[in-house]
């Protein structure tokens, strides 16, 4: 009897480890949400949706495989994949390849192409004037004879403030995270972002901006679903 009531005790432990990982990304097989892009004049682009295929609880966290299919403004599919997502002791990892536009990650999906560099971080526990740590990657691509690099640099991620947003999936209270991002593909981008992430549900908004400061896109969540 005392064997079976410390499995369940076990049991009820290892869940709550699990779901309480990360309160912005508490996923689970099946979850789903929808992301509606614009440009800097707020025409409708197209949207992205997220699936999660797989989910795997591991002792310090969670791994999680995603379906990652993008439309155009006109519903038409022009890129999917997949992609990974894991938390490990309260801190979400994100893939910084994702960042990369869908065109350029489409030029290259026929080529061999190797990865490395740090991931994106978002810890459990955010507060106004919070300091995140940076992130940078480089990707290597063999498109014989041809070998490019893209590189993309994430820093200065700082939380600004806590506000409550109200998008088309709901009204959130959010913090709201600047950075500034550096990509080279072709040529060199420098970007700035601000991006306001919700507990449950993720990212809510995000917005980009060139270096001169002028709005040139953003994204809001149009749905989720758990």
């Amino acid at each position: 009897m005392k064997k079976l009531v410390f499995i369940l005790l076990l049991s009820v432990v290892g869940t709550y480890t699990f779901a309480q990982c990360n309160a912005y990304y508490e996923l689970k097989k099946g979850t789903a949400w929808q992301v509606s892009n614009f440009d800097g004049k707020g025409k409708f682009q197209g949207k992205t949706i997220h699936s999660v295929k797989e989910y795997k609880a591991t002792s310090d966290g969670f791994e999680a495989t995603l379906e990652v299919v993008s439309e155009d403004d006109k519903g038409e599919q022009y890129i999917s994949g997949t992609t990974t997502m894991k938390c490990e002791n309260g801190i979400i990892y994100f893939n910084l390849e994702d960042l990369l536009p869908d065109e350029t990650m489409k030029s290259i999906e026929n080529f061999d192409v190797s990865v490395d560099g740090t991931n994106l971080e978002l810890p459990d526990k955010l507060e106004v004037g919070q300091t995140l740590k940076d992130a940078e990657m480089t990707m290597h691509v063999d498109a014989s004879p041809l070998k490019m690099n893209f590189i993309i640099s994430v820093t200065d991620r700082k939380v600004e403030a806590k506000e409550n947003l109200k998008v088309p999936a709901g009204s959130f209270d959010c913090f709201k995270i600047s950075q500034k991002m550096y990509t080279k593909t072709m040529m060199k981008i420098e970007t700035s972002a601000v991006e306001w992430y919700a507990k449950g549900v993720g990212m809510v908004k995000s917005e980009t901006y060139n270096k001169k400061g002028k709005l040139v896109g953003y994204s809001l969540l149009t749905a989720y679903n758990e």
